[in-house]
């Protein structure tokens, strides 16, 4: 009987076809997929053989130390990472080598930068003769980090982001902002209008045109349009998601809130007052699905989906981008000495817009939050801001903000360096 390979509940890993003689991964019986950390990924080629480029950091802690890589795409696949979120995550087929052992594994590509193991070894990577000894590390061959010696140190560089501003208004006045302000910092911007690209499902991977053109990759979408005007563009939205670009507001959750009943069941959830009716009958539902029956029992104003322009005369309008209040607009009514409202109010306001936007799963909205005897209630949400008119209120250059937040959701945007150490690649033997 030949004698069982086994392995540990972490290994060394070689991936020769992606140029990556060494990485430590951890092998994880409970995760079906192999997942590798990858950034900047980006999908190229043919649409009936499509490839995909990523860069990857294979030491934990060096960003200045990254090799390139390509493939073919084998497969789109969502994926509900060990914290509950679920991803779509391009799939490629690579050969894995541990020890004395090669075999062809799938494996997903994610970005795994703040994770201790720049890959995992999912179950169906294991072969049927390989045994894991969980109470044991290391098993097969130990490889180093000195192997990525030949590789040059990256000096510092910003990547140019490719940003699409899906906006209802291409030449609103917060679109344009946003758009010069980020060609001022070297990315390359695209204006979409919301609802001109067409959705293409004729291949592996789902595609979009504009006038007949394919519409290219963009590393992120920044979404200018009110959901309940245009629900079509959040279907195109969810096209550029599927496409591998990230989001500052998610399809999903702007699908999400344009139903009154979800919007208050999610912030309801995350211990956030409203106003509105108290009580909902869903039996009397529209063919549209949006109609309710709504009982009410607070004479209050309802919370939903709105134009800032209906906001409630005493309502605190509160800006969040990311997960910051970066901007407040106290009304008239408030602003008047015999009304005016408290510091300590404007933060107790400030706090509980961010707590919404984030159980909303925004990065970008405005949400109301009106007092109501000695209560702030959460009164109205729009995924929609008119950005030129908080910059013009509060003195503030909104699009900076939000161009920042766009860049932090762009994982590994910056190619760090240590100017101390030259170009000279000079890494610790974790062997």
């Amino acid at each position: 009987m030949p004698e069982p390979f086994i392995i540990g509940w972490e290994e060394w890993v070689a991936l020769p076809d992606l140029d990556l003689p060494a990485i430590k991964a951890k092998v994880d019986t409970g995760a079906r997929t192999s997942a590798l950390h990858a950034h900047h990924i980006e999908p190229f080629g043919p649409a009936d053989n499509p490839l995909v480029r990523f860069a990857v950091h294979p030491i934990a802690g060096r960003t200045d130390v990254e090799v390139t890589c390509s493939a073919p795409i084998t497969d789109r696949r969502e994926v509900t990472s060990s914290n509950g979120e679920r991803e779509t995550r391009y799939v490629i087929t690579t050969n894995a080598r541990v020890g004395q052992r090669t075999w062809p594994i799938e494996v997903t590509l994610t970005n795994r930068e703040q994770m201790a193991y720049r890959m995992l070894l999912g179950r169906q990577a294991i072969q049927d003769d390989m045994f894991v000894d969980p109470a044991s590390s290391f098993r097969q061959q130990r490889l180093s980090y000195k192997l990525y010696r030949h590789v040059p140190r990256h000096d510092r560089v910003r990547r140019a982001l490719r940003i699409a501003l899906l906006a209802a208004q291409p030449d609103g006045p917060g679109t344009t902002a946003l758009a010069n302000a980020a060609a001022a910092r070297g990315h390359v911007v695209e204006t979409v209008p919301a609802d001109a690209p067409v959705l293409v499902f004729d291949g592996l991977l789902p595609a979009l045109t504009l006038a007949d053109e394919p519409l290219g990759h963009f590393d992120i979408v920044i979404p200018r349009f009110d959901p309940t005007e245009n629900p079509a563009a959040v279907a195109v939205l969810r096209q550029f998601e599927m496409m591998g670009s990230a989001s500052l507001n998610p399809a999903d959750a702007l699908a999400r809130i344009i139903d009154p009943v979800s919007l208050r069941q999610r912030l309801f959830a995350a211990g956030i007052p409203t106003g509105g009716p108290a009580r909902f009958s869903a039996v009397d539902r529209g063919m549209d699905g949006r109609s309710l029956a709504v009982h009410g029992m607070y004479s209050g104003p309802a919370p939903g989906i709105h134009d800032e322009e209906d906001s409630k005369s005493n309502a605190l309008c509160v800006l969040v981008v990311g997960h910051n209040a970066v901007a407040v607009r106290i009304p008239p009514i408030l602003a008047a000495s015999e009304n005016r409202i408290s510091e300590l109010s404007v933060r107790q306001a400030r706090r509980i817009a961010v707590k919404a936007a984030r159980a909303l799963q925004l990065r970008l909205a405005t949400i109301d939050v009106t007092p109501v005897g000695d209560d702030l209630l959460v009164t109205g949400i729009s995924a929609y801001p008119k950005l030129a008119e908080f910059s013009e209120a509060t003195g503030i250059a909104i699009e900076l903000f939000i161009l920042a937040d766009a860049q932090s959701e762009v994982h590994s945007w910056t190619t760090h360096t240590d100017e101390e150490q030259g170009g000279t690649l000079l890494v610790a033997d974790d062997g």
